[in-house]
């Protein structure tokens, strides 16, 4: 008897294209793959109720299933093994950056500190509520993979970097990222972190998962279908 294919549903902003491009380049026989996702300016209409993201207007409904396989108008928990939350406008670098520059400085802070840090940012985002809520109700795993940090070359937030950010090291990038783990496991949600080989300059993600033609659109923000494939990586490693 063949095993049924396990069903994936990848949730997500603009963030979630380098996925879409990366599929020519994984194997993703073993899964039925779904997309539900739009620009993130979409996401402040969406809402989690009876068990199942909504959006809150028919206008929001109908772009989220104009790109979706099945033309879903909402995303229902219970039609899925595995959901990945895929950018989703949860960003952390700012707390992120600001973790690993304690860490750097030798003025790391409390174990507890550090937890309430991570969840007070994490609580601030309206999907990392729906991905709690999805993940209470026990039907389908829930993983998150956050926006990735800034990319290499942007001089928007240089006024944020410090040297000890720039100088960060693997561990100090672990011990946040080990943080944020911690927090989420809480929630019951599964953390797909920003694999540390992707990183230059320390706090940024290295020029060579920026998007083509980055510099002339000044697009620092998504990234290739390399880096959705290392996702991708991730995502089959932590399902199964």
């Amino acid at each position: 008897m063949i095993p049924a294919r396990k069903r994936v549903a990848i949730f997500g902003d603009s963030h979630y294209a380098c996925l879409r491009l990366a599929q020519g380049l994984v194997d993703l026989s073993a899964f039925d793959v779904e997309y539900w996702g739009h620009v993130g300016k979409r996401f402040r209409l969406l809402e989690f109720r009876d068990g199942a993201i909504h959006a809150q207007d028919e206008l929001t409904a109908q772009r989220f299933a104009k790109f979706n396989e099945k033309g879903r108008t909402f995303l229902p928990v219970a039609d899925f093994d595995d959901i990945i939350f895929i950018g989703c406008r949860i960003d952390i670098a700012r707390v992120f950056m600001g973790m690993v520059n304690a860490y750097m400085q030798g003025s790391y802070l409390s174990l507890g500190l550090r937890h309430a840090i991570v969840r007070n940012r994490l609580q601030g985002f309206a999907a990392y509520g729906m991905a709690a809520q999805m993940a209470a109700l026990g039907q389908a795993r829930i993983w998150l993979h956050p926006i990735t940090m800034f990319g290499q070359g942007t001089d928007e937030y240089d006024s944020l970097i410090t040297p000890a950010m720039r100088a960060a090291t693997p561990a100090a990038r672990d011990a946040v990222w080990q943080a944020f783990a911690t927090v989420t496991a809480q929630d019951g949600i599964g953390l797909l972190r920003q694999l540390d080989h992707t990183y230059a300059d320390g706090v940024y993600t290295d020029a060579a998962f920026l998007v083509d033609g980055y510099l002339e659109t000044n697009d620092y923000t998504h990234r290739t279908a390399a880096y959705g494939a290392l996702v991708w990586g991730q995502i089959m490693a932590a399902i199964g």
